[in-house]
């Protein structure tokens, strides 16, 4: 029986390229990645995802393992591409944690409904 491993970093890069897609380049690079997280056996280091989504900008990509490198090289393009066109996005990555505690937070537990009793019939 195969493991299924929890890819949270790779989704949350996935997610936020998403964001910023706007070529037809870009949609191909993304599937490229999907198909990529999908046959990798590793996630990538949460602390890197979280701050070249903090500030991809600044982010030097050469501190990711190297298959994943030009994916993250071209994630800084798409942002750098998007604030020149005036769409800057917020790939804030601590609204991310905060959106799945916010969740866990609202949903609280549902009891069972009470089942009603049928009354209790009169014997003769």
């Amino acid at each position: 029986m195969a493991v299924k491993i929890k890819r949270t970093s790779f989704q949350r890069l996935l997610n936020a390229m998403k964001k910023v897609t706007s070529e037809v380049n870009d949609h191909e690079i993304l599937r490229r990645l999907e198909t990529l997280m999908v046959t990798s056996k590793e996630d990538l280091n949460q602390t890197v995802v979280r701050s070249l989504l903090e500030n991809p900008l600044d982010f030097d990509p050469k501190s990711v393992p190297e298959p994943y490198a030009q994916y993250v090289r071209h994630f800084v393009y798409m942002v750098k591409r998007n604030k020149k066109m005036g769409l800057d996005v917020n790939f804030d990555a601590s609204a991310i944690e905060s959106k799945k505690d916010k969740k866990k937070l609202a949903a609280p537990k549902k009891s069972a409904p009470a089942k009603k009793q049928a009354p209790a019939r009169k014997r003769a």
